[in-house]
């Protein structure tokens, strides 16, 4: 297996290889729900814009939680049984973006990670966020796994080894 700077590495490199998150959430009842959203990176933690009207909002309103994967596309995967992979158990924390923010820091952070989208994904963005029903949303990963290949499942603790 290869250094811990090096597997490191390969995750930060599989994170900015994919420019959407898969979510799996759950409603308060338990109902389970796949889903996806585009994605920014930020400070640790990975930031969606997401309309109130899909369900996995509602979902990360109630439960306060997903689990996210990143994964390598299909079409550049030799062997679709081991495509190089990333989940995490998130926390899912609202930014406020619409009115009064909760304080100078958070509005700081809204807008550099509103910037960051925009550059990311083009106007759309300045679009979105000025709809009354979209939310800000951080997911702020804790344990994950990242898979390199068979046998190669390695635990992590947000971008770090987990010991």
């Amino acid at each position: 297996m290869a250094d811990s700077h090096s597997i490191e590495k390969q995750l930060q490199s599989l994170i900015d290889g994919c420019r959407t998150v898969i979510l799996a959430t759950a409603s308060s009842d338990g109902l389970p729900n796949a889903s996806y959203a585009p994605f920014v990176d930020h400070d640790g933690s990975f930031y969606v814009l997401v309309s109130g009207l899909a369900k996995h909002t509602g979902n990360l309103l109630s439960t306060g939680c997903c689990h996210a994967l990143f994964i390598t596309d299909e079409k550049d995967t030799v062997n679709v049984f081991a495509r190089k992979r990333l989940s995490y158990n998130c926390d899912a924390i609202v930014v406020e973006i619409h009115g009064k923010t909760k304080s100078d820091s958070e509005a700081r952070r809204a807008d550099a990670v509103l910037t960051k989208m925009e550059d990311r994904f083009g106007p759309t963005i300045k679009m979105l966020r000025s709809l009354p029903d979209f939310r800000l949303i951080e997911l702020k990963p804790s344990d994950g796994t990242l898979v390199l290949g068979f046998g190669q499942a390695i635990p992590v603790y947000g971008r770090t080894l987990a010991s």
